[in-house]
């Protein structure tokens, strides 16, 4: 566990990923994906067996395969899930939207990775869940994004919102792109951006 913290350390988006929930939300969707450093002592054997027997259930696991016949995929799985309790599917739990805002100084933890001091930002609205996903997605693939701007060669021409009107325009944003996060009932459309010190001043 001390070693996915240290990596999250080095990935400003990631972390701000993990950030845009916590803030955004109230309830489960608020939990960090990646559990704080500080909190690694409560962890025993106890914890994990009570956790594995409340979410390690029939009604709480998928499979997906690919390219396997369906009956040499059933000799490898049907032996390992014949344990898991058929316990009725436990409700989910209720994630209230909040909004707000989380500041973080890194102290140049990220300097150190990134090749310079960079600031990296993420602005995030609510949107609806998978129920009502199309205005999300759409917006999502107008919007498009990603590294320094250039065009021409093979898998350029790069031509989004992002791309022509922040990348193209102002070349002290480093990286700039469009994100979702899409859940049941609720879900977030962001903007993600980075721009290094050097340019901004």
């Amino acid at each position: 566990m001390k070693v996915e913290i240290a990596e999250l350390a080095k990935n400003p988006m990631g972390f701000l990923m993990e950030s845009v929930h916590s803030a955004g939300y109230s309830g489960a969707l608020a939990n960090p994906l990646y559990t704080p450093e500080s909190a690694l002592h409560r962890f025993n054997g106890e914890l994990f067996e009570e956790f594995m027997t409340e979410n390690f259930t029939a009604a709480r696991m998928v499979l997906v395969a690919s390219g396997v016949e369906h009956e040499d995929l059933l000799k490898v799985v049907e032996p390992l899930t014949s344990d898991p309790p058929n316990l009725p599917r436990q409700a989910e739990p209720k994630s209230q939207y909040t909004g707000g805002d989380f500041f973080h100084n890194t102290g140049g933890d990220f300097r150190q990775h990134t090749g310079g001091e960079a600031t990296h930002f993420a602005l995030a609205f609510v949107v609806p869940g998978w129920k009502s996903k199309k205005e999300a997605l759409i917006a999502y693939m107008l919007m498009g994004g990603g590294g320094s701007f250039s065009t021409g060669g093979p898998g350029k021409g790069m031509h989004s919102w992002l791309n022509l009107r922040i990348l193209n325009e102002y070349q002290q944003v480093q990286s700039c792109t469009a994100f979702t996060s899409i859940f049941g009932n609720t879900g977030q459309f962001g903007i993600y951006g980075c721009s290094v010190i050097s340019a901004r001043s």
